[in-house]
């Protein structure tokens, strides 16, 4: 059985617009803001920068809560999942109050900037049924 996807809720103030995610505290998640294409490593990435507390649920379990902002960045998201660490990559467009995830491939074509996140989510856009998407979160590869 498929575990279900990250919680994510769009809060949109007058004063402050962000996306909440919020992920298991399970395996030392963490969201990268993703800066830049790197030779060496892929992407530079700045750890948490959205991170703003933890949350500790009736069953015991803790759950870190991130406050990605309205604007157009690109994440990558680690995380464990049924015991095995799940690495998955995602995009925020400002105005847009939805986390759009987006393959490894797209995510370097952005921070190379040889694409916009909105071409990237035009051309290569992800199939809109759960279940494709929950295959593709399951894969080591986070569905690349």
């Amino acid at each position: 059985m498929l575990s279900p996807k990250p919680k994510v809720k769009a809060i949109m103030n007058d004063n402050e617009r962000f996306i909440e995610l919020r992920l298991p505290l399970k395996g030392l998640p963490y969201v990268a803001l993703l800066l830049a294409a790197c030779p060496r490593f892929g992407f530079e990435r700045a750890f948490d920068v959205y991170r703003v507390g933890a949350e500790r649920r009736e069953d015991g379990s803790v759950v870190v809560i991130h406050h990605l902002p309205d604007a157009d960045n690109i994440y990558e998201i680690d995380q464990v999942k049924e015991g095995q660490r799940l690495r998955w990559y995602a995009a925020t467009l400002k105005g847009d109050p939805q986390l759009h995830r987006i393959r490894k491939f797209g995510a370097k074509l952005v921070a190379q900037k040889r694409m916009s996140i909105r071409q990237v989510l035009e051309t290569f856009a992800e199939r809109p049924t759960d279940e494709t998407s929950q295959d593709d979160a399951s894969r080591p590869d986070g569905g690349e």
